[in-house]
C-alpha cells in the first residue's frame, strides 16, 4: 500500500468532500448540484467522464489494456429533517444525507485520486460509477447499460457504510447478501354513505383492513418457509369525517424477497389478494407497482473471495453476517456482471448521533471512508495487477 493511501492529505480530501456534500443534499432524481460537483472534481483530477441517463456520472481511468473493473457509489439524499447540530449540517430544509451516500461519493472520489498514484502497478480500466436515485430504485439500470455498451466489465464492486457495525469491520461474503424489493399501491373503490347505515355501503375501510391482514400473511401462508420474503403494508388512507363512510381508500407498502424471480410472484399474489377481497365486499381494487431493487443482492463467490483477501490486507476485521432484509439496486450490476457488495463498519461516537440509517440524527465515523478507499484500491490491485 503506497504512502498516499495512509496520508493525512487523503483523509482531509475525503472528509472535506463529504462535509461539503452533506451540506448540499438533494432528493432522488433531483441531484443537479451533486452531479455537477462530481463532474467538477473528476475534471480537476484529469479523469474523463460521461453522463449515463440523466445524472449518473461515469468516470474512466485507463491503465492500458487489461481487465475492466466498475466501482459504484450512490449520491442521493432523503426527505428527512436533520437534528444533529454540526458545522456541516444540511442547508436544505427536510432534506438530509441520512444513509451515508455522501460518504460513499466522497470515498469513491478519494479512491479515484488514490488510483492515479498507483498507475505503475495497475493494468486495465476502472469505471467510477456515481449513481443517482438509489433510494427510489433508479440509476443502476442506466449505469449497467453504459457499461454493457462499453464492452462490459470483469467485475463490479460496491460498498455501503453501515453505522450499526464498528469501524474497522467489514461484512463481505458469497451468495445472498440483501433482498430485492418493490413498492405496491392499492386503490380501493366502494360505495360510501352514512356512518349509521354500514349495511347500505361497500365499506372500503373493511376492505382495506381485510386486505392488510391477508397481505401480511402471504409469507407464512402462501410461500414455503425457505422462500424468505416480507410484505409490509405501511400506509392506509381513507375518510375525512367521523360519520361519513368514504368511497375510496388506499394501501401502500413494500415487498422484499430473497429468491431470484420471487418479485414477480409476490406482485401477482398482492394483486390477486386485493382484487379478490375487494370483490367479496362489493368493491374493486386496482394495484400498481414500482421497482426498488429488481433482484436480490447475490455476491459471486470468486469475487467475494477477492474482496475478503483485500479486506484482510487492509487490516479490516472480516464478518459474514446473515443476509439483510434491506435492499440495494446495486443488485442490477450483479445480475449482469460478477462482483460483490459489502458493508463497511462506520459506527459514530459523536454525541447525539445514532447509527440508525434514515433517522434524523444519523451519522457515521468519517474515518470509515478512508477504510473504504484503501479497500477499493486493494481490490483494484488484485483485479488489475500488472503481473
Amino acid at each position: 500500500m503506497n504512502d498516499f493511501l495512509n496520508s493525512h492529505a487523503l483523509q482531509e480530501y475525503v472528509v472535506s468532500l463529504r462535509r461539503e456534500l452533506h451540506q448540499h443534499p438533494e432528493l432522488s432524481m433531483q441531484e443537479d448540484w451533486t452531479c455537477g460537483r462530481i463532474c467538477e472534481e473528476l475534471s480537476a483530477l484529469g479523469i474523463p467522464y460521461e453522463l449515463a441517463g440523466e445524472k449518473n456520472v461515469i468516470g474512466r481511468i485507463e491503465f492500458g489494456p487489461g481487465k475492466k473493473l466498475a466501482i459504484r457509489a450512490d449520491f442521493d439524499a432523503l426527505p428527512v429533517q436533520e437534528t444533529v447540530d454540526v458545522p456541516w449540517k444540511s442547508t436544505q430544509e427536510n432534506v438530509m444525507h441520512a444513509c451515508g451516500h455522501d460518504g460513499h461519493t466522497a470515498a469513491l472520489l478519494g479512491t479515484a485520486k488514490a488510483l492515479l498514484s498507483m498507475k505503475e502497478r495497475l493494468h486495465g480500466t476502472i469505471f467510477l460509477c456515481f449513481q443517482q436515485g438509489e433510494e427510489v430504485g433508479q440509476g443502476a439500470d442506466k449505469c449497467v447499460e453504459y457499461l454493457k455498451a462499453h464492452g462490459g466489465v470483469d467485475m463490479a464492486i460496491g460498498a455501503h457504510l453501515l453505522s450499526l457495525l464498528d469501524t474497522g469491520a467489514i461484512d463481505i461474503g458469497p451468495g445472498l447478501r440483501a433482498n430485492g424489493a418493490g413498492i405496491f399501491h392499492i386503490d380501493i373503490t366502494g360505495k360510501g354513505g352514512h356512518g349509521s347505515r354500514p349495511d347500505l355501503v361497500s365499506n372500503v375501510l373493511t376492505i382495506a383492513c381485510d386486505i392488510y391482514q391477508h397481505l401480511i400473511a402471504i409469507p407464512s401462508n402462501r410461500l414455503e418457509a425457505a422462500r424468505t420474503c416480507v410484505v409490509s403494508p405501511c400506509v392506509i388512507q381513507a375518510g375525512q369525517r367521523y360519520n361519513v363512510l368514504p368511497e375510496t381508500a388506499r394501501l401502500e407498502g413494500t415487498f422484499r424477497f430473497s429468491g431470484d424471480g420471487d418479485g414477480k410472484l409476490l406482485m401477482d399474489m398482492i394483486q390477486d389478494t386485493a382484487e379478490r377481497i375487494a370483490a367479496i365486499y362489493g368493491g374493486s381494487a386496482k394495484t400498481s407497482f414500482e421497482t426498488m431493487a429488481a433482484y436480490p443482492v447475490i455476491n459471486d463467490p470468486a469475487a467475494a473471495a477477492i474482496g475478503q483477501d483485500a479486506a484482510m490486507a487492509c487490516g479490516l476485521r472480516l464478518l459474514q453476517l446473515p443476509p439483510t432484509s434491506a435492499s440495494d439496486n446495486f443488485s442490477e450490476f450483479l445480475h449482469v456482471f460478477p462482483g460483490f457488495f459489502c458493508f463497511v463498519g462506520s459506527r459514530s461516537d459523536r454525541e447525539g448521533t445514532s447509527g440508525v440509517h434514515h433517522a434524523s440524527n444519523f451519522d457515521f465515523d468519517e474515518t470509515a471512508m478512508l477504510h473504504t478507499v484503501r479497500f477499493f484500491c486493494a481490490c483494484a490491485e488484485r483485479i488489475l495487477d500488472k503481473s
